[in-house]
Order: structure tokens, then sequence, then C-alpha cells
């Protein structure tokens, strides 16, 4: 159990004085709203007094951070788990016998793609060290094709998800001589294998240096095996698929799901959680064959598969919590379309899947209690007893019908996975998954809390992991969590770095608010452009919970999210700053009156709104931290991160969050800004060292901010 401790500052603090930059306030009406915005210059990236600043800030914050002699320990801590573990593995798949993943020795830095073959008992093959390529580069995606002859990887150096992709022969495990560029499959859909393997799908995007238009006009396109050079077929594009209601700012990505499948599918996708669908017969792949309307966004349809010529799909039209239901794909009727599994009252359908004419799906309830069902070709329905408890049950189809893999997780069990056979109704753990870990965690408990929410309307899930026998005296340290947007559930994900909080006598907690879709799709909407004040108002009534029945106070109380989460965490403390001890803001949208401008913002108006409109602009205005710091105000101590090569949100969302609320606070008031100019907005992981780095250097900064006396600045 931590110690009441009161932080004092020590001399080394007191001398050396936080960078500054010179206010050049410019201020706009727009609706009739005053913006101020007195660090608009911090936008400039390429101005040389911004970069000499943003180092000089980067000395100021990493020589406090330095001091903080055990953070070394944090990390040693995590080496001694990576050693446990012995190896790290990453993005596992199958392709029939063979099994291909990333693999990270603990004594290693970076991943490794490798492959084995079970049936044949073969050793481990390795199939790229992306050191061989580059010394810079780092695997941040594969895909194998259907007959496993070859592997499309994607490449990626300093963070930056504008990646280049090239493609290995299996067999003879060399290169081929191509480099695909301008593409960035991480974020837009990855790489679709034609169903006779002779090459693949991916979309390309313009190559524009300007970052207003480098997620503009992409197009879906075909790379066919043997071609040298960046050669490329257009299959899905605004230009050329008039029929399509794609739009400049709108993802055409083209999806192949089973090589036995006689369609191609083409979603207009973006940053909204549903979108357009169309398809077309695989054997029409010339240019200018058209393309069929599947259904419209309004649809609600989340995923789908192809059984034959039967469209088996997940809808949340006219069912919160999903149902699944069917109809043919050759007059697809979807207003009556035969329901499979109806609508669950307290629990969201997850995922399902048809194995031998037996269907299975999974649901979870408030987003960490999750179920399996089982429906028999004679319509029998009946629950599935799962041999661990878990927050999330996915499936995958094997080589053999009567073996379903079937994988669980949960906050304090790393995600493992199950053959269910059909035949004997039994679970084995699969011995030949490389990541199946025999790593328990005795000490650490978990608990699920249902919290009131300030409006009457909803019970907020919360997740807590700590250490047995925890004493409510208002003593612990809290690191809370959150997320909120897009409909991303904050599901049970094990992960050592949260798990170390917890071993060192704190709770981890996760706040489940709205915006997620952890309790349906209500749940998302419920905090969704007007309504997503809730978002943060939810964290906030998390945070009061917590204090009023003695979990910890608020001078033990620190938050940390990123992306998105960074509206949750920045509106938290900015509408009660009074409640945190310290914040952590990685990469975080912060800044959401300026989301137009700079990468992907036309894209992120569908989730957040258009500065255009009047009523959207009224909702970015009350999402944005950045606008709502107040002078001399005593918030909470802050840790913000950004990555200079960010594709998807403008580190400068940070910058200015930083440099305002640095010039606007108390002198004892810390704010610390360290801008990563080798990193974008994510592959934080992409070496051990780094990311061991970041989460002892966001542990202890944490537990310095909430008195540990174990953390504090030596003089």
């Amino acid at each position: 159990m931590f110690v009441i401790a009161i932080i004092f500052f020590s001399s080394c603090m007191d001398s050396v004085k936080s960078p500054k930059f010179k206010k050049q306030n410019i201020s706009e009406i727009h609706f009739g709203q005053q913006l101020s915005d007195p660090y608009r210059a911090l936008e400039n990236l390429d101005d040389s007094l911004v970069k000499g600043y943003l180092k000089e800030y980067n000395e100021y914050s990493n020589n406090l951070l330095g001091g903080l002699e055990q953070k070394k320990q944090l990390i040693k801590d995590q080496n001694v788990f990576e050693k446990r573990k012995g190896i790290a593995y990453r993005k596992i798949q199958y392709v029939d016998d063979n099994i291909i993943y990333l693999k990270r020795k603990a004594q290693e830095n970076y991943f490794k793609l490798c492959f084995i073959n079970k049936s044949k008992n073969s050793n481990e093959i390795l199939l790229l060290d992306p050191k061989t390529i580059d010394q810079d580069y780092k695997i941040n995606y594969f895909k194998p094709s259907w007959d496993f002859s070859h592997v499309a990887i994607s490449l990626t150096k300093n963070g930056d998800e504008f990646s280049k992709i090239i493609v290995l022969d299996v067999k003879n495990r060399n290169v081929l001589p191509v480099e695909i560029i301008n593409c960035a499959p991480t974020v837009s859909g990855g790489i679709n294998w034609l169903q006779d393997n002779s090459g693949f799908i991916y979309l390309r995007f313009s190559g524009n240096d300007s970052l207003e238009d480098k997620f503009l006009n992409s197009k879906s396109v075909i790379y066919t095996l043997g071609e040298k050079g960046d050669k490329f077929q257009d299959v899905f594009s605004k230009k050329n698929n008039k029929e399509a209601s794609i739009q400049s700012n709108n993802f055409p990505v083209v999806k192949v799901y089973k090589d036995v499948d006689k369609y191609l599918f083409g979603h207009v996708a973006g940053a909204g959680s549903y979108h357009d669908a169309y398809f077309r017969k695989y054997s029409s792949l010339s240019l200018n064959s058209k393309w069929n309307l599947l259904f419209e966004k309004s649809e609600k349809i989340k995923d789908y598969f192809l059984k034959g010529d039967t469209l088996v799909y997940k809808t949340a039209k006219n069912a919160s919590n999903f149902k699944i239901c069917k109809t043919s794909i050759v007059h697809p009727d979807f207003s009556n379309s035969e329901v499979i599994v109806g609508e669950k009252q307290d629990q969201v359908i997850q995922d399902y899947i048809d194995i031998d004419n037996n269907f299975f799906y999974s649901t979870v309830k408030n987003g960490v209690e999750a179920k399996m069902f089982t429906i028999s070709s004679s319509g029998d329905e009946k629950e599935i007893s799962i041999p661990m408890a878990s927050g999330k049950i996915s499936f995958e189809k094997t080589n053999r019908t009567n073996l379903l893999a079937v994988y669980l997780q949960g906050w304090i069990t790393p995600k493992t996975r199950y053959l269910y056979d059909i035949n004997t109704l039994e679970f084995i753990k699969d011995s030949n998954y490389p990541a199946n870990l025999d790593i328990g965690f005795d000490d650490l408990v978990v608990e699920e809390i249902l919290v009131k929410s300030s409006d009457g309307k909803e019970d907020i899930p919360l997740s807590l992991v700590y250490k047995k026998g925890l004493k409510k005296d208002g003593t612990t340290p809290v690191l809370m969590r959150a997320y909120g947007s897009y409909g991303i559930s904050m599901t049970p994900n094990f992960y050592y770095g949260f798990l170390l909080w917890a071993e060192k006598g704190g709770i981890y907690a996760v706040a489940h608010v709205r915006g997620g879709r952890e309790k349906g799709d209500a749940w998302y909407y419920g905090g969704y452009k007007t309504t997503k004040p809730n978002s943060w108002k939810d964290f906030i009534d998390c945070t009061e919970y917590l204090i009023d029945n003695k979990y910890t106070s608020s001078t033990k109380m620190a938050i940390w999210s990123g992306s998105a989460g960074g509206i949750v965490i920045g509106r938290a403390i900015t509408e009660r700053p009074e409640l945190y001890a310290a914040a952590i803001i990685d990469r975080g949208c912060l800044n959401t009156t300026r989301l137009h401008v700079g990468a992907n913002g036309a894209n992120n108006a569908r989730e957040f709104g258009k500065y255009s409109d009047s009523i959207d602009f009224k909702n970015l205005y009350k999402m944005d931290s950045y606008h709502h710091i107040e002078r001399n105000v005593k918030y909470p101590s802050m840790l913000i991160t950004t990555g200079f090569n960010d594709s998807r949100l403008p580190p400068w969302h940070s910058i200015k969050f930083a440099t305002k609320l640095n010039n606007s606070k108390p002198s004892d008031n810390l704010v610390l800004l360290k801008t990563e100019f080798d990193s974008g907005h994510g592959m934080v992981f992409d070496k051990k060292d780094k990311e061991f780095n970041m989460v002892a250097e966001v542990l202890s900064f944490a537990l310095w901010q909430t008195g540990h006396p174990d953390y504090q600045l030596k003089d």
C-alpha cells in the first residue's frame, strides 16, 4: 500500500524553467463563437523556431524524468517478465498447416517474420529480418497468399504509417524485385490477395506531400505478381466508378474474404461506423466492370461472410445490441432477411462463424463478460461453457471441419487459443499456438463495477485490477484509462505494462465510457457529436465513484489515454481539474476545432463533425480541450507526448495544448512535453527498448505525481 505524501518540487525544478513560446494571438469569430488561438504559429512544424522550441522542451522534460531513478527498476521489471515469456509474438496467422508470425526473442530489440509448418514438424524458418532491407525499417503489417507461396510485407521507418510493400517468395525466401509505395495498409483495409494468388489488391494513396491531401482521392488497385516497378490497375475509385457514391475523403477499400468466394467486395470506407458496400464477380476484373450495390450504410451492417451464395451478416438496424441475419447475395433483400440470432437484451453479439453447418456466436455483457453459444442445423440453441473466464471470444476456422479455433482473453489472463471439438464437445488448449502462455497473476484480482451516470440514464461499466487484500482507505493510487470514440470498445486485454501498475500496489482502472460500443450501438451514439460530452462526463463519474468509495483520493488519481481518447482526458481535466493529480496524454486529439486542418481532417469529420456546419462546430468547440484551458487554474501535472511524423493527427494538437497549459498555469503546476522526432501516430512498440522506456516513463511519472516516496526526484 502506498503512503500519502505531499509533493515538494526539488531545487532542480526551481532553478530550471520550462521553455516558453511567444504568443502571436489569432482571434476569429465562427458561428458567433469567439476563438482566441495564441499559439497558431506552432502549427508550422517546418519553422526552425518551432523545431528549436520542441527540442528545448524535450531536453527540459527528459532532464526531469531522468531524475526518477526508479524508472530503471520499472524497465528491469518488464525485461524480467519478457524473460519469463521467453519470446514475444505478434500478428499470428494460420494458412493451412503453416503458422506465420512476428517474433522477438527476449534478448532482441525488434520483431522478425518467421513461420513453421506444424504438420511436418519442421523447424522454425526465418522469412525476413527487416534489417537486411534497411537498418531503420520495421515490419508493421504482412499478409500471406492463400496458398502460402508469397507474403506481402509492409515496411515502415520513423513511425510513418505510409509505408512500402515488398513481396517475398516463401519457397526460395527471396524478395521479388518490386517496391510498392504510397500505401498504408495498417489504416486502410490491409492487403487482400486475389482468389487465384496471382496478385493482391491494396489501397493506393496519391503520394501528395501536402498533409491536407495525403488521405484524399485514394484508390484500390491490383498488383500482379511478376510485375516490375510500381504498376497498378485501378479496380475501385471515385474517378472510374461513378456507380458508387465515393467522395474524395472516402477510402474505397476492396476486400477478399475467402479464396473460394466468387465475389469481390468494395467498401466506401472511412472514419464512420458504417459504410456503403458493393460487390462484383471475381471473374470480371477489367477496368470498366461495374460494381453492384450490396447495401447502404443505413443498413448498419458491421461485418459479414459468404456461405455459397448466402450472405450472413451482423446488423444494428433496429437492434442496438446487434442481430445476425442472412439473405441471398444474388437477390439481396435486407428488409425481409431471415434472422439467425435475434438481439439479446443485455448482451452485445460479438463474433460468429459457421462450421460444417454448426453455427457459433459469442456475446459480451458490459464490454467485459463474454459467453459462447451454438445453434445446431436443426435450430437448437445452447450456451457452451468455456474453459476460462474471458472478456472477449473470437473464432477462426481450422483445416479440420470438426475443430473450431476459439480465442479467449482477459485482463490478467493472456490471449489463449483453444480447439473446440464439435463432435466430443471438448476444449483442448492448442499446443501449436506460439503465444499460449502459462503465466498467472494469482496475487491480482479483477473487479467489475457499474457506476451510475450523472445524467441518470446509464450505468457505466468500470473495470478494476488490483492486488488482493486492497484496503479502501483512500490512499491507493489509481491509473485510469478510457477511449470513447469510433465505437471502439476497451476490451479486456492482457498487457504487462498495465499490470505492472497493479503489481506495484496501485489500481489499474478502465472506464468504459459512452462513445465506445461496450453496451451496443446506442452506447456508441451516446457519445457521438452532439452527445460527445457524455464521454468525459462518464469518465468524471467513474472518478468520483472511486473517490467517494475510498478506493483512492484526488491526490492519488492519475489518468492516461491518447489519440481520440485525448478528448476524454483533456476535457475531464479542463472541466474538473481538482479531481486529478496527474494526466498523461499520448498523441491526443486536443484541438478539435482545427481537426479540418492537416492529415485525415476531412475523414475525421464523420466522427466528430464538420467545421463548416454550425451545429457540428458547436460540438467541436465543446470537445476542444485547448480552448477550455483557463488562466491560473491549478490543473493536474501533465506528461504530453506526440510523434513528429504523425500522419493521422497533427502533432501540433499536443504541442499547442501543452504550450498554452504551461503558459497559463500557476508556477507549481508541472507540464512536460515530449516530441518524438522518429515516430508517428502508432508504432510505439516497434522496438522493445522504446516500448519499455515509454511504459516506465508513464508509470514513474504517475507514481511521482501521486506521491509514492520511492518515485520522487533526488536532490
